[in-house]
């Protein structure tokens, strides 16, 4: 199941905030061999109140992950 996720930038301060989209590997061909996690999308909040959109979302096989730049 698809769930929307809303990240807000809510610091105002000049530390920026980083949005990665990853899509978790899959196993490989051969018995035991994974495939590396991709990056999907980097989405960059640099003002106070940005905000991600409808392309931050997870999923059984995707995720996030929220730092600070």
């Amino acid at each position: 199941m698809t769930k929307l996720v809303r990240i807000e930038n809510a610091d105002t301060s000049s530390y920026k905030v980083v949005v990665q989209v990853w899509d978790k590997g899959a196993s490989g061909p051969a018995e035991g061999e994974n495939v590396p996690d991709a990056l999907v999308q980097e989405i960059n909040l640099d003002n106070p109140c940005a905000m991600t959109g409808y392309e931050c979302y997870i999923t059984s096989t995707r995720y996030l992950v929220v730092k600070e730049a």
